[in-house]
């Protein structure tokens, strides 16, 4: 049996071949293309928690190397497949 960081670390992998133009990992938890900083998160439970606090940690890592986050995510469906979540992440005032 995987542990959650070896099956995290194997989406981290699909998730970097899938973005390959340009991908460059200089973290083993993120991401980075010309444009863009990519926070992988991997479960194999019933869902993930997204919070403030890691929105706003991302938020800030990308903008310190001035580039845009994402954040993907991937949920085990079954043992063959998984659902996938891309999300943009943008702070818009006013609301």
């Amino acid at each position: 049996m995987k542990s959650p960081q070896q099956s995290g670390s194997k989406f981290e992998t699909k998730v970097k071949n899938s973005i390959r133009s340009g991908g460059l990992w200089f973290s083993p938890l993120d991401l980075s293309t010309d444009t863009h900083l990519v926070e992988c998160k991997y479960t194999d439970q019933k869902g993930y928690r997204i919070t403030k606090d890691l929105v706003a940690k991302i938020w800030k890592q990308a903008l310190s190397i001035q580039k845009e986050p994402i954040l993907v995510i991937g949920i085990k469906r079954d043992e063959d497949t998984m659902f996938t979540l891309n999300c943009q992440i943008q702070v818009t005032k006013g609301m």
